[in-house]
Order: structure tokens, then C-alpha cells, then sequence
């Protein structure tokens, strides 16, 4: 994305291909959404390091959502549809940064559920009475 601000990104021969990236788009957003009835599991490069939960997760969280607004609000000016970017996972994964942009909000969504299903499980911290 970061290519595509500066105006140095160099597209790759899969970015070129027309109709890839709408179909890989759509594909990528059905599967992360809280609403799909097939559950996938999360890619080697987006799993945790760990299971242990600490302290900083909610801060951590809190921040990479800020740095998201901050790459959504400088990309305003551009047209999203015609910025193909690469996925991370798979050079040939391509799909337009608009996708990107919705596949990433959508996946947000389960966190929070995720988040609000623990604080709901007894045992979880309340805080002080």
C-alpha cells in the first residue's frame, strides 16, 4: 500500500490479469465474514506466536486499528478499484485495495465477536465492584 501512495508500485504479471483480482476479491471477503457458514482456519503468517493472552493485547489491537484509519484516510484520493495489490499469504492472490480494505474491515468484525463471546464466559474478569 505503501508502494501505492508513493507512486512506486511495479504491478506484477497476476495484478494485470483483469479478471482475477474481482474474483479473488470476492472470494477473500465471503470467507472472512463472521457471517460465513464455512469457518477457515487462519493462515500460518496471521497466526499468533502464542496463546498466551497479555496484558497489551486491547492496546495492541487499539493501534493497529488507528494505523488502518491512518493508510484508509491517505488513500482517500485514489481510485481503490484500480490499485491492485498482492496478498501476503500468495503472490498469486491479487485483488483491488478497495477488496483489501473491505476483507480487513469485515475480519475486524470477528475479533469484536470473538472478544465479546469471552468477556461473556464465566470466569472472565469484571473488573472492580
Amino acid at each position: 500500500m505503501l508502494g501505492a501512495l508513493s507512486g512506486e508500485k511495479k504491478t506484477t504479471f497476476w495484478e494485470r490479469l483483469p479478471f482475477l483480482p474481482a474474483l479473488w476479491g470476492k472470494l477473500l471477503f465471503q470467507a472472512v465474514s463472521p457471517d460465513s457458514a464455512r469457518k477457515l482456519k487462519a493462515p500460518k503468517i496471521f497466526q499468533p506466536a502464542s496463546s498466551r493472552i497479555d496484558g497489551e493485547i486491547v492496546q495492541r489491537f487499539l493501534d493497529q486499528q488507528e494505523q488502518l484509519i491512518r493508510y484508509m484516510k491517505a488513500t482517500a484520493g485514489l481510485d481503490l478499484e484500480k490499485i491492485i495489490i498482492t496478498s501476503p499469504i500468495s503472490r498469486l492472490v491479487t485483488y483491488s485495495l478497495l477488496d483489501a480494505y473491505r476483507i480487513l474491515v469485515t475480519h475486524e468484525r470477528i475479533h469484536l465477536l470473538q472478544a465479546t463471546r469471552m468477556s461473556e464466559m464465566e470466569g472472565f474478569p469484571r473488573g472492580p465492584s
